[in-house]
């Protein structure tokens, strides 16, 4: 059970009350609640992972409903609405239609009559989906479907089906898969899909945003009351142009004495604390091949019913990309180590020690036994683990990492991570990535980014062609912070001088990079979108955002950041992501936070879709970050585990 937390603030005037046909209505949102100016209520997160985060819950509060209360007049109408302040359009913003509100959870329920002159007292609570909208409905997101004897089914149903089969031969030869694989993928893929189509009301998928709460109430005649639209009284309806009107911005435009809206003093301020003491999931859909194993030694690290309920983690499996080839040295040895670390003598001997009959041509690895890398502490973190190699047949650079269950839309983002050092005292680099970031929730048409249709719109994901297909809607939005050893400037030719470059020798200092990127699939959208350097000002300071080319689907900042952050016990990382903008920071305490990065929606397109959060410990190419510093084929394989831990990840 999560906790319930107040703090209480002085202030003169706990409701708002306001005088309406002689009557003072003196409105209180959450009058079971503590008087004070705000509550501070943290989400309950228990078993929301398929349901969906309701606040309050049954766990916070009796009946698990705000109730609201206001003195009221016989045969008059009222309607409560709710909206997340935080994270909003303001009203003369057209987008101010994609804020989160809300009112009755029945979308069917209008506007209620007052019976009786006096107190009147009701209920309310803040809900997923509260606009009832039904893209965001599907199967039943409860049950786990995924086992051996689904996939079975569906195999025997493809040779069952000889057109269906011959389908699955040619994508089979398309994508380079032996049948058996595409038979696999094609399996996990319809289950997958099969949850996106249902008539269930899978609140999750546009789940309450964190931060503060308004409340308004709207108290009005019968006459006025036919007067208001019907999209205003049921919200789950739009109106003639197919658009949803936000009440909030509907009752901002009335000036009626028969319509009466009164706005609550008192708000509501939340925040999700995600910790692992719940559990990690290991999902089987994410696995690529057939060939892979369980590790389901620990009950709260396991693929089983009751983590794929309750779990607030899972792991995850980076992607593995082919763009280049690794020709990586035959040796085992830690780069980090206080006995006999990898020292820079050796790094330039390793240049012409090894020819080319002696390297590894391969590339970077996931594991093929879920559980293995990923652990579940007795002080409820999360190892990340990076296993060493004993074996001169099998060597693997193999990344790492955790995603949590949970997904939101806006947020500030803070991650409590131990990441492992990262540079020796020669200031050699381990070879490793770390990361924390932000991903699409999922795929499917329910998750979409905000339309697009400037200069064709968005540049799918995987189109790195030199004349790609755009497109007006896309899923993919993903924000990085990504921490890797590389020179804090961009390639020469991109400045006007390069005087800076000479006097820069990154090779022998501690600095590392932290590089703050959004993807935005390159839309032309942004007034200043553009390539090269562009030079974006916050708090009186100049971040350098490099996109390559005009076609290139992502905007990144470097700033430099020492080694010595690794050698604390923790610290802290963090994204906020807001609807116009996305500032990026790093410090030892959520107090003592500095701001290393900084974009907002004049240069790129920020996402507005639901995401997920990602901690990895990942292999790169060298040649992703240019100009080199290192590169990852003269780094060895890890000989001992590089090991990294997450303690939690708060939203607020």
């Amino acid at each position: 059970m999560k906790k319930l937390f107040f703090i209480v603030v002085f202030s003169a005037l706990m409701l708002s009350c306001r005088n309406v046909n002689n009557i003072d209505i003196c409105f209180n949102p959450m009058s079971n609640f503590p008087d004070t100016d705000t509550v501070y209520l943290d989400m309950d997160l228990k078993d929301v992972v398929n349901n969906g985060i309701v606040m309050p819950s049954i766990n916070q509060c009796n009946g698990g409903e705000f109730i609201f209360t206001f003195e009221g007049k016989k045969d008059l109408y009222y309607k409560i609405f709710y909206q997340n302040e935080s994270y909003k359009f303001e009203n003369d913003n057209p987008l101010n239609n994609e804020n989160f509100y809300g009112s009755w959870e029945d979308v069917s329920l209008g506007f209620k009559k007052i019976e009786e002159d006096g107190l009147v007292s009701d209920s309310f609570r803040i809900v997923g989906n509260p606009r009832d909208e039904k893209k965001y409905y599907g199967g039943d997101p409860t049950k786990n479907n995924f086992s051996q004897r689904a996939i079975n089914k569906i195999i025997e149903a493809v040779y069952n089906t000889p057109a269906w089969l011959e389908s699955i031969k040619k994508k089979a030869i398309e994508n380079e898969n032996t049948l058996d694989e595409q038979l696999f993928l094609d399996a996990l893929w319809m289950i997958d899909d099969k949850k996106n189509h249902g008539d269930i009301n899978n609140r999750f998928k546009r789940n309450p945003r964190v931060g503060c709460y308004s409340f308004m109430l709207v108290i009005c005649t019968e006459d006025e009351l036919n007067n208001i639209p019907d999209y205003i009284k049921n919200i789950s309806l739009t109106n003639e142009d197919g658009e949803f009107v936000n009440p909030y911005y509907y009752f901002s435009n009335i000036n009626n004495e028969n319509v009466n809206v009164i706005v609550s003093n008192k708000i509501l301020k939340t925040r999700a604390v995600i910790t692992p003491e719940q559990g990690i999931f290991l999902d089987e859909t994410i696995v690529k091949t057939k060939n892979y194993s369980i590790d389901n030694s620990n009950p709260k690290c396991s693929n089983s019913d009751e983590m794929y309920s309750s779990a607030l983690y899972e792991q995850f499996l980076s992607s593995i990309s082919k763009q280049y080839t690794l020709r990586n040295i035959p040796l085992i040895k830690d780069v980090v180590s206080d006995e006999d670390p990898y020292s820079m003598k050796e790094y330039e001997e390793s240049k012409t020690k090894y020819d080319s009959a002696s390297l590894q041509y391969n590339y970077p690895v996931v594991t093929d036994c879920l559980g293995s890398t990923v652990k579940l502490n007795d002080d409820n973190s999360i190892s990340l683990i990076n296993p060493g190699n004993d074996n001169y047949d099998d060597l693997r650079k193999e990344s790492t990492g955790v995603i949590t269950r949970v997904g939101f839309t806006y947020g500030k983002y803070r991650g409590k991570i131990k990441f492992p050092v990262m540079l020796n005292e020669e200031n050699i680099w381990n070879g490793l990535t770390y990361a924390f970031w932000l991903i699409y929730q999922d795929d499917h048409s329910w998750n979409y980014r905000r339309k697009s249709t400037a200069g064709g719109g968005y540049i799918p994901k995987s189109d790195d062609s030199p004349n790609p297909q755009r497109t007006h809607e896309n899923h993919y939005s993903e924000i990085d912070i990504e921490i890797v050893k590389t020179s804090r400037y961009w390639p020469k030719t991109y400045y006007k001088s390069d005087s800076h470059l000479k006097e820069e020798n990154p090779k022998y200092d501690n600095e590392i990079m932290y590089c703050c990127t959004n993807w935005d699939l390159a839309t032309p959208e942004p007034k200043n979108f553009d390539d090269g350097l562009n030079h974006i000002k916050y708090l009186e300071k100049t971040y350098d955002a490099m996109r390559w080319t005009k076609l290139y689907k992502a905007l990144t900042i470097k700033s430099p950041i020492s080694n010595d952050v690794f050698k604390e016990d923790y610290y802290y990382y963090e994204i906020e992501w807001r609807p116009n903008e996305i500032i990026w920071r790093l410090g030892p305490s959520p107090e003592n936070m500095t701001v290393v990065g900084y974009m907002n929606d004049e240069y790129t397109s920020i996402p507005n879709n639901q995401m997920l959060c990602i901690v990895t410990q990942e292999y790169h190419y060298s040649e992703w970050w240019p100009p080199m510093v290192f590169e990852q084929g003269l780094i060895p394989y890890n000989k001992t585990d590089i090991e990294g831990k997450v303690y939690e990840i708060v939203i607020e």
